[in-house]
């Protein structure tokens, strides 16, 4: 019988060893609050592909573009233990959260059709791509071992989760009119700054809102490509 490969929970490398006594109780918890912060961030992503990819199958999209969802969701499940993973060696567990107060949609547009690209070019294409050079910047300032672990855990998927938005988006957009296509620019403008109050930014209009919050220092086609071309940083992951 074929094997099959390892569980999409596994993480690509073993965490490092991590000593909680070694830090400052102050610091542990400004830690604490940051990854737990982090892992609701990455279970709403997991939750907002599997909403996507039920979408996408509704509306007809080839097995290709399936797949690529599948693997989207396959690397959230992921990301979410890396996440509980740093929670557990910092001694703490993740959030507990209602079931009811968790994402029940990836929009409120009637049309699926709409809903959908917008999930995909803003939620996908700008907010993963955004995400991928923080966490390129983060894991470029950050001193420990462990941190340092599970932001490259992260950093090696979610350009490809831009990827995926973009190219998923200018599937389902490809019969839409230019009117059409502009009208998602300003939901890419609200996930931007939705990104950015998130990491603790103060306004996109601010220079200030692109430096990399201290907590995390210390280790604590259309208009919508063009920003995956300035977001996505390099994959060296």
């Amino acid at each position: 019988m074929q094997r099959r490969g390892p569980t999409p929970a596994v993480p690509r490398t073993p965490p490092p060893d991590f000593d909680r006594q070694s830090l400052p109780a102050e610091r542990l918890a400004r830690l604490v609050a940051v990854w737990r912060t982090l892992c609701e961030d990455e279970r709403d992503s997991l939750i907002a592909a599997t909403l996507v990819a039920g979408d996408l199958a509704r509306l007809g999209a080839p097995p290709s573009i399936l797949a690529a969802a599948a693997r989207v969701i396959e690397d959230e499940v992921r990301h979410v233990a890396v996440c509980a993973t740093v929670l557990e060696r910092l001694g703490a567990a993740m959030a507990e959260v209602p079931a009811e107060q968790r994402r029940k949609t990836v929009g409120s547009d009637p049309s699926i059709e709409r809903r959908t690209a917008l999930a995909l070019v803003a939620g996908f294409g700008v907010g993963e791509s955004m995400s991928a050079g923080w966490f390129a910047a983060a894991r470029k300032a950050c001193r420990q071992p462990l941190i340092h672990w599970a932001l490259t855990e992260l950093l090696r998927d979610e350009a490809r989760h831009g990827a995926f938005g973009i190219d998923a988006g200018d599937w389902l957009t490809k019969h839409w009119s230019n009117a059409e296509r502009r009208a998602l620019w300003p939901g890419c403008v609200v996930e931007m700054e939705d990104f950015e109050r998130r990491i603790g930014g103060r306004s996109r209009r601010s220079k200030r809102s692109r430096r990399i919050p201290r907590t995390w220092r210390s280790g604590s086609s259309a208009p919508q490509r063009a920003v995956l071309r300035r977001s996505r940083p390099s994959n060296d992951g």
